[in-house]
């Protein structure tokens, strides 16, 4: 599904006063100034942010600059959604254009209607079924300890894991959606949608996300939005999904690992993994986190029994079955945009 967006979209208009953020240097000298962005409210609170640019000679912008995520502002949630970026930036055009009360032109409105503006970065995201959250999280903690993509190995921050996080050209991260609805700041179904099925479906799904900015769109050849269509929306993502090198199995459901602490959680995930930990760890280090091991039943100066069969799954093959679908119930309800449907 497409999730945040960044944008030119032609709108023949008379500047949106938003007022300007102008940046001094330090001798009291201006650096740059730039427009500030206007909120447009969507669904559910949800929002986009806009600004005036370009000139036709005559005082008036020629296009306006969207950022925001266009399922959240239609359909209030990004639980699922549609990959067809055209179709739903046409409906974001339309809702705020007329929000703004600004009369785009007939040709303003067959440009945005056939995909022709300009793109500056698009988040592409798919979701995965796994047996429970639980499991979710275990492939989370163990990806941080056994993948990598030419950006090196992954970081995490508050249980979301990132490949190439700074990269100025692509990223990706993966995290359990089931905990960003029920406790993720900013994320959080609004009140109006918690009695639907979306809790309960979001919950067992492992969610990644391709993050795709202005270098990495141009050397796509997909600066435009003609060419972003459902097909290499996929087609994309895929690829980059390819990039990620794993290990072939982890070891899921480990209910040791989930009542360690924090700090000691890496160094039993490798003991467990049979890592001989005398030579992997400083030497105080080793002592003082198997101290605090043995209080968990656990002693790292003994090797680790191999893993049962049944508790092992393999953690690529989950990135390359098929991604979950939007439930049929999405579209009775009216809880995803009708082109994901078609898409």
């Amino acid at each position: 599904m497409i999730d945040m967006f960044s944008g030119s979209l032609p709108c023949l208009h008379s500047p949106l006063n938003t007022g300007r953020i102008i940046c001094i240097d330090p001798d009291g000298q201006q650096e740059w100034e730039s427009p500030k962005r206007l909120v447009v409210a969507g669904s559910h609170d949800s929002n986009f942010r806009v600004s005036s640019g370009g000139s036709d000679g005559q005082g008036r912008a020629t296009h306006l600059r969207f950022s925001g995520n266009p399922a959240k502002f239609l359909q209030g949630h990004n639980v699922f959604g549609s990959d067809d970026l055209v179709s739903l930036m046409n409906d974001v055009y339309k809702k705020v254009t007329q929000s703004l009360g600004l009369i785009p032109t007939l040709q303003n409105y067959k440009d945005v209607l056939n995909g022709h503006y300009s793109v500056t970065s698009i988040d592409i995201n798919y979701s995965y079924e796994l047996r429970s959250r639980a499991d979710v999280l275990a492939w989370i903690r163990a990806a941080e300890y056994k993948s990598k993509t030419r950006h090196g190995r992954p970081s995490t921050k508050g249980g979301t894991i990132y490949w190439g996080k700074h990269s100025k050209r692509w990223a990706l991260k993966a995290y359990s959606k089931g905990e960003e609805i029920s406790a993720g700041k900013g994320h959080k179904l609004p009140a109006s949608l918690l009695d639907t099925p979306l809790v309960s479906w979001a919950d067992n799904k492992l969610r990644v996300e391709l993050r795709l900015l202005s270098k990495e769109l141009d050397n796509l050849n997909l600066k435009t939005a003609n060419k972003i269509n459902p097909h290499k929306v996929k087609n994309t993502f895929n690829d980059y999904i390819k990039r990620l090198q794993m290990t072939e199995q982890i070891t899921l459901s480990d209910e040791k690992l989930h009542s360690l602490p924090q700090r000691l959680r890496s160094t039993y995930v490798l003991w467990r993994d049979g890592y001989d930990l005398r030579s992997e760890l400083p030497k105080t280090t080793y002592y003082r986190n198997r101290t605090a091991l043995l209080d968990f039943g656990i002693d790292i100066a003994l090797r680790s029994e191999p893993t049962k069969k049944s508790n092992v799954i393999p953690l690529i093959r989950v990135l390359e079955a098929k991604p979950v679908s939007v439930p049929d119930w999405a579209f009775d309800l009216s809880l995803v945009h009708g082109s994901a449907r078609c898409a």
